[in-house]
């Protein structure tokens, strides 16, 4: 219907990759319209509203409970959209399902393929997007595990920055034609996971220097650091990102020989959001060559709730001409 449980990843999530692997390796590609239009819709959302029936396996009985999200698939090619919905009074399940929006080349359509479980039926979808005013609207067609069709339009509309309206405004289900659902889908952004993003931004800073095995934890599998100076004649390479092992022991441990005193950074400002983080620092040290206060911009992606990456931006002059002892560039007078 809408977005999963161990049911729908037993019987579906499979059938998604599988179709997924020539849709991923062939026909998509970092899209700037994709960017564009989904990056409002980045990260967790949740809200209640009134339940709804209709669909195979839904109950208009009582209050729903919406938790769902977006997260950019690595490359930014497509998007994962998940969900789950469960009654306020009994925590059964009214919905949960996942699926992903790309761009096909082939066609230069938008699509999605989804699978989930409403109620205890199975389903499996796909589908055409069209991009409208603050969001999409979803052409969806969809058949359960008991071989029910459905055919039915899904709108996601943002109303300001942090609330989402989702709207079922057609319907058929085995050929008859219920119309739409008569709920409007209010939902907040859950400003839980900014503040989350920020607290590990906040621990990367405490075991940076005292103590990076720390650190470890914290680190995405797939983690990156890339200092974004853009520096010749370093004791590293510069401007290229570093993984979580070549991090630890090179990048760090290459500091001290530069700042032999150690160096303290003052955090002025913290800008928060679902998906990054931007740390804006002071610091204060005695380079090798000379008084080394500069100034830090740090700037941090998670993913599945650990620090996927981080880009470290600042003078790059003033790492030059204190730390390495270099002399600037300068144009001949006339």
């Amino acid at each position: 219907m809408l977005s999963i449980n161990t049911y729908s990843n037993r019987f579906f999530i499979p059938l998604i990759a599988l179709a997924l692997v020539p849709i991923l390796t062939k026909a998509v590609s970092a899209d700037d319209l994709l960017k564009k239009k989904m990056a409002p819709l980045i990260g967790n959302w949740n809200g209640q509203s009134k339940a709804f029936g209709g669909f195979e396996g839904t109950k208009a009985e009582g209050e729903i409970e919406w938790n769902l999200s977006f997260r950019w698939v690595p490359g930014k090619h497509a998007v994962e959209h998940k969900w789950q919905v469960t009654y306020v009074d009994s925590k059964e399940n009214f919905s949960s399902g996942s699926e992903v929006l790309y761009k096909d080349n082939k066609t230069g359509e938008y699509k999605i393929i989804g699978s989930g479980v409403d109620g205890n039926v199975p389903w499996s979808n796909q589908g055409l997007v069209k991009w409208i005013k603050g969001g999409m609207e979803l052409t969806i067609q969809e058949q359960t595990t008991n071989g029910t069709k459905s055919a039915y339009v899904v709108r996601r509309v943002k109303e300001g920055r942090d609330q989402l309206i989702l709207s079922v405004p057609q319907r058929v289900i085995d050929g008859e034609n219920l119309g739409a659902v008569d709920t409007l889908i209010q939902l907040r952004r859950n400003p839980s996971a900014a503040k989350s993003n920020e607290k590990l931004a906040e621990s990367f800073f405490e075991f940076l220097l005292s103590d990076p095995e720390k650190l470890k934890p914290l680190l995405h599998p797939k983690f990156q650091f890339t200092y974004m100076g853009k520096i010749k004649g370093t004791a590293l390479p510069y401007g290229v990102p570093y993984n979580t092992e070549d991090f630890l022991t090179k990048w760090l441990s290459h500091i001290p020989t530069l700042v032999p005193d150690g160096i303290e950074l003052k955090t002025l400002q913290i800008i928060s959001s679902a998906t990054g983080v931007a740390v804006i620092q002071k610091g204060d040290a005695q380079g090798k060559y000379g008084r080394y206060d500069n100034d830090y911009v740090w700037v941090f992606n998670f993913e599945d709730g650990k620090i996927l990456s981080v880009a470290e931006y600042n003078s790059d002059y003033l790492v030059a001409t204190r730390l390495y002892g270099q002399t600037p560039f300068t144009s001949p007078k006339n």
